[in-house]
């Protein structure tokens, strides 16, 4: 792996264990817990996301927080709901 992709996955890991925003952190995990219907044999995600795609791109997409039963419930950004279309 690239000097480039070692530290974007180590960021990764990073993002994923991020505790630093209480409120945020309080609400996936409500989210996860009282699933909608349609969703409730899922395995909610349910922890902030991290990046996906070639660590080498120009361009990187930066969503504000992870939508409720969209990437709070697959841990894919812009998937599961509408913001996808």
């Amino acid at each position: 792996m690239a000097k480039g992709g070692a530290a974007l996955l180590a960021l990764q890991q990073e993002v994923i264990a991020c505790q630093r925003c209480p409120r945020l952190r309080a609400w996936c995990m409500q989210v996860a817990a009282r699933k909608r219907p349609a969703f409730r044999a899922w395995d909610y995600w349910a922890k902030p996301i991290p990046s996906f795609g070639d660590p080498a791109a120009r361009l990187l997409i930066v969503g504000l927080a992870p939508a409720a039963h969209g990437a709070n419930r697959t841990g894919r950004i812009f998937t599961g709901d509408r913001l996808g279309d």
